[in-house]
């Protein structure tokens, strides 16, 4: 897990609960169940599509065990 990702986490009490999307690398046989939707939360659209590697550069953490 990226730094980035486990402040986010830790910013809403979610540590070892849920991944977030945009960090997790996915094989094409990977089932996921996203919670937030661009349907449910009103934007306008999903954002831009994600680069093929984490930027900027992360910064390694050990995972919470949810």
């Amino acid at each position: 897990m990226t730094r980035a990702e486990l402040d986010v986490l830790q910013s809403r009490d979610l540590p070892g609960e849920v991944r977030l999307f945009c960090q997790a690398v996915c094989d094409p046989d990977v089932k996921v169940r996203p919670l937030v939707t661009v349907t449910s939360t009103g934007l306008d659209g999903p954002g831009k599509k994600p680069g093929p590697n984490i930027t900027p550069e992360p910064e390694w953490v050990e995972r919470p065990k949810g």
